[in-house]
């Protein structure tokens, strides 16, 4: 199915919207953070340590990009290189201190925004938005798998 130019205008002010929103929460976070590295750092999901690959596949980049952002977040001090547990020869990435302290302010950010997202819509349209998401969600899944 094609995306029409209001689904395409719906979407791209969603974005908008959200970065905003984030650079606003977001005031005495470094301002040179870019949403792809705000999403990197959300990739990590909890772990202590990631490979290139697995931020990658978790962030939904390349590698190549994802070694791209890498190199400019360990110069920024939030990221640093680390052996991998299971295999010594490979390299992984973990975070700093001040790289979680960040993760974690973003992370407060996101959910402060869908907080006030929710505080203005009723039990229906929730339910309608949640739907909608998660039907997204699999569709997303099936289509990545391909």
């Amino acid at each position: 199915m094609m995306e029409s130019k209001n689904d395409t205008h719906i979407i791209k002010s969603f974005k908008r919207i959200c970065k905003q929103q984030i650079a606003i929460d977001c005031n005495n976070m470094d301002p040179d953070l870019r949403m792809s590295q705000i999403k990197m750092l959300s990739a990590f999901n909890g772990s202590s340590s990631l490979l290139l690959q697995e931020l990658a596949d978790n962030s939904g980049v390349t590698v190549p990009r994802m070694a791209a952002m890498v190199k400019s977040l360990i110069k920024d001090g939030i990221i640093e290189r680390c052996k991998d547990d299971k295999d010594r020869r490979r390299s992984a990435v973990s975070l700093t201190p001040q790289g979680e302290r960040l993760r974690n302010q973003i992370a407060a950010n996101l959910r402060k925004a869908a907080k006030a997202l929710y505080a203005h819509m009723n039990n229906k349209d929730r339910v309608i938005l949640l739907n909608l998401l998660d039907t997204a969600c699999r569709r997303l899944e099936k289509v990545t798998r391909r």
